[in-house]
């Protein structure tokens, strides 16, 4: 025999104990990670919410809720009764409940962005006015939001220095939201 041709042997020899040992290996990795995954799932608890219960078992089957048939919840009597008289939208309102608005930063630079987002219960595709307080008077600031599944989002920037009050506003129903400052400085 040569020796090139046994070296040739004794070379894929060393590659075959390679790739065997590297199957060892990533097999034990997957044995450990079932295993694992088996028993946080059993001490968490998971594996208890079948609907029929186990087979075999005597367990009644879960009752589940149907689906809704309706993309927004319709408000009930009482829930209406909850808010101020001045809240309550009026029932041919296209926009629906209350309207809250958020700030971040409450202190920003001239001309830095400034986040507005919010919430309009019960609303979706509404549009809403930025309004700043100036002058003694609610003015229109330029920018407007879309209300989507009952949330909106919008920024403004302003080089005016000082406190700044903003507010969103539902033209469609004369509402305004809580009021935000922000100091520019």
């Amino acid at each position: 025999m040569d020796d090139d041709e046994y070296d040739d042997d004794e070379g894929s020899e060393q590659v075959g104990n390679v790739l065997r040992k590297a199957l060892v290996v990533i097999v034990l990795i997957g044995v450990i990670i079932a295993l694992g995954t088996t028993i946080v799932v059993r001490a968490l608890g998971l594996n208890e919410g079948s609907s029929s219960g186990p087979v075999g078992s005597d367990s009644p089957a879960e009752t589940t809720k149907p689906l809704p048939t309706t993309a927004l919840p319709v408000p009930d009597e009482d829930e209406a009764e909850d808010e101020p008289e001045d809240q309550i939208p009026p029932k041919d309102a296209k926009g629906g409940g209350r309207l809250q608005l958020s700030v971040s930063p409450v202190m920003a630079r001239p001309n830095e962005r400034i986040n507005l987002t919010g919430t309009y219960r019960k609303a979706d595709n509404i549009g809403l006015q930025v309004q700043r307080f100036e002058d003694g008077k609610w003015r229109n600031f330029g920018v407007d939001a879309t209300v989507r599944v009952g949330t909106y989002e919008t920024y403004v920037m302003t080089g005016q220095s000082g406190e700044q009050r903003f507010r969103m506003f539902d033209p469609a129903t004369k509402r305004g939201s809580n009021v935000v400052l922000v100091t520019i400085d």
